[in-house]
């Protein structure tokens, strides 16, 4: 290299909660704790992130790749958020909302992009999520929300599960639990869709 030539010198990266408020302004998560488990980290990552003032470049690298957001703008505050306007994914991709369940709770994980050739045969995406369960991802459709026969996404008291559930006469409907299977009125069940 010249001695003339000049050096290409690194910006001033922002680092620690400025880059975190950004992430969760476009991932749509509401607390950091939903932040760290949409990006599948620890929690005590992004509270060191915050105390050494840390700039996660890998998460950024990870952001501007699946979601189209301009590095400029999630590392440096410059610039708008998309470099178009709005998000790559969002003309030409299906969006759905995407969660967790554990330990009886949905967790949002914020949203999940897919091609439309990928999805096609199943339901329209408006009535589609994604939850992540035990390592699986699954579609579940939240128009079939009364249970006939299958695999359903369900609430009791609260509680939510994933079940094989057959309608019975009466009104009942036999859920199965492990390795028993358990009758209960169909009103003490509410069935959030059906596994795809």
């Amino acid at each position: 290299m010249s001695h003339n030539q000049a050096h290409l010198s690194p910006p001033s990266y922002d680092g620690g909660r400025k880059i975190t408020e950004r992430l969760l302004k476009v991932t749509g998560c509401s607390s950091f704790n939903q932040l760290a488990e949409y990006f599948g980290i620890p929690k005590s990552t992004i509270a060191t992130w915050h105390q050494r003032e840390m700039t996660p470049f890998e998460i950024a690298t990870r952001t501007h790749l699946s979601l189209g957001v301009s590095l400029s703008w999630l590392l440096l505050g410059e610039g708008e958020m998309y470099e178009r306007g709005k998000p790559s994914n969002s003309t030409d991709n299906v969006e759905l909302p995407y969660f967790k369940l554990k330990n009886g709770e949905l967790f949002d994980k914020g949203k999940m992009f897919f091609d439309p050739q990928f999805l096609e045969g199943m339901p329209e995406s408006e009535h589609l999520m994604l939850v992540e369960y035990e390592g699986q991802k699954l579609f579940v459709d939240t128009s079939k929300n009364k249970a006939i026969s299958g695999q359903y996404l369900i609430n009791i008291d609260g509680d939510v599960s994933l079940n094989s559930m057959q309608k019975l006469p009466g009104n009942m409907v036999a859920i199965e639990f492990s390795q028993s299977t358990v009758q209960l009125n169909e009103g003490d069940v509410v069935v959030v869709g059906k596994v795809q």
